[in-house]
């Protein structure tokens, strides 16, 4: 079947953002005998959509909803209107099967699938699921048994059920983007080594999106995509993992191979404030690495146990001198305002964060509330929210006991000028991300908040 692969993003905030899922998703359907082309708005007009289609004429339009909001407090952009002025360009263009997918789909996914009328919505890792759909369409399946598949039915959405075959990993079809753009534009090609987070965070969207068991891609099959991206000429990685650094052991191993390699590319990651020692760091180093986002969330202890984090603040400073030592770039990735958070835990964290002697600091105010999680169950208990408050828009905790919080984010951001407050317009604004990619800006703006030591 002829696919047309619709990416709706066009947020450039923290950085622009390649398709990675698509990309994955392009392998499978390319590896099952469908024709595919892709249109994505970060690099093309919505004005050219009609002639892609007159040429194409798409039978399957599979459309990819990275997020429904920026999840920056207080300055909070929602996706939802973007989203349904493209569907209403797109259907007078195309009588073609209309299939929604996506992270930000995933979350809120019977509500979207109604909210724009698609056909179908796929749920999670979407490689199987619509290769399978794709056998229903042409009378090889019934698609009510494909399970992580909604069928919609005028306003109803039904759940398919049954089984899939076993999960397989494949290599991102790169040839079908065009990944040199995002290079030009700031961006950096994404690479995704595992799926799947085992850690506790109260507000986190992962384990509901893929799962609490983290599934690990067969090294060598990492190496030969770095590889790929390397002979067209790109040589910044962002690892867009959750958590880089876990398991170590097989972050070590992947650091090693990259190094056997002989790679020569510079490389990004998110990671966690643990299971990061002398000989990781040194293997960061080694390999390329150009700096660490932590994703710490707060140095007091009573908010590290409220959040449902892992590490201690001793871990934080110590993993933070490590990485002081061996000239390793980092930034600590706060969230404030959560359960219990108060004028002194915020003070704390504020503190033991002058102690980290981080590279930069990312200082978000408020937590996105997400169905699924442990935060929605608190902020439902404590009346934050109701049971029928409509969690498409833009839902926030934010601590009563830290309100108001400008007068302390106004304070904050002079006292320390490498500190980025997104939310508050403070060193994260578009103005200023077009402004340094302009000076050849690329990857995350925090690392350019400072020269490199």
């Amino acid at each position: 079947m002829r696919v047309l692969l619709f990416s709706l993003n066009k947020e450039i905030l923290p950085e622009p953002a390649f398709p990675l899922g698509l990309a994955f998703i392009a392998a499978a359907l390319d590896r099952a005998g469908h024709e595919l082309q892709v249109f994505d708005l970060c690099v093309q007009d919505i004005a050219q959509l009609a002639a892609v289609i007159e040429d194409f004429q798409p039978e399957v339009v599979a459309l990819s909803l990275r997020n429904v909001d920026n999840v920056a407090y207080p300055d909070t952009t929602t996706y939802l209107p973007h989203y349904q002025n493209i569907l209403a360009v797109l259907r007078p263009l195309t009588d073609a099967v209309l299939v929604l997918g996506g992270p930000g789909y995933s979350l809120f996914a019977e509500r979207l699938l109604v909210e724009l009328q698609g056909d179908y919505g796929v749920v999670g890792s979407g490689e199987q699921v619509i290769v399978c759909l794709l056998d229903a369409l042409q009378g090889k399946a019934e698609a009510e048994t494909i399970p992580g598949l909604l069928i919609r039915n005028g306003n109803q959405v039904v759940r398919g059920h049954g089984t899939l075959p076993r999960a397989q990993w494949f290599t991102p079809l790169h040839k079908e983007f065009p990944l040199e753009h995002y290079q030009k534009i700031g961006g950096m090609a994404t690479v995704q080594t595992k799926r799947g987070c085992p850690f506790t965070c109260i507000y986190c969207s992962y384990p509901v999106l893929e799962g609490r068991k983290a599934k690990m891609r067969p090294i060598d099959q990492v190496i030969s995509e770095l590889q790929e991206i390397r002979d067209r000429g790109i040589r910044e990685v962002y690892f867009v993992d959750s958590v880089f650094n876990n398991p170590p052991e097989y972050a070590k191993e992947l650091c090693r191979a990259m190094l056997q390699a002989d790679l020569d590319l510079k490389w990004t990651c998110y990671a966690a404030p643990l299971n990061f020692d002398e000989e990781l760091a040194a293997l960061f180093v080694q390999s390329g690495c150009l700096g660490v986002e932590f994703g710490t969330d707060t140095l007091s202890p009573v908010m590290l146990h409220n959040l449902g984090k892992s590490f201690s603040v001793a871990d934080v400073l110590s993993i933070s001198a490590i990485c002081y030592d061996h000239k390793l770039p980092f930034c600590h990735a706060i969230l404030v305002g959560g359960p219990g958070e108060t004028k002194e835990t915020l003070k704390e964290t504020v503190a033991n964060l002058a102690k980290t002697r981080a590279s930069a600091v990312i200082f978000m105010t408020g937590l996105r509330i997400i169905p699924g999680t442990k935060l929605y169950d608190i902020a439902l208990d404590e009346g934050v929210i109701g049971p029928h408050t409509d969690m498409i828009e833009p839902q926030f905790y934010v601590s009563p006991a830290i309100q108001p919080l400008e007068p302390e984010i106004n304070r904050l951001s002079r006292l320390h000028k490498t500190w980025i407050f997104p939310g508050h317009q403070i060193r994260c604004s578009e103005h200023l991300a077009k402004f340094m990619r302009e000076r050849g800006a690329r990857g995350p703006l925090w690392l350019h908040m400072t020269p490199p030591r």
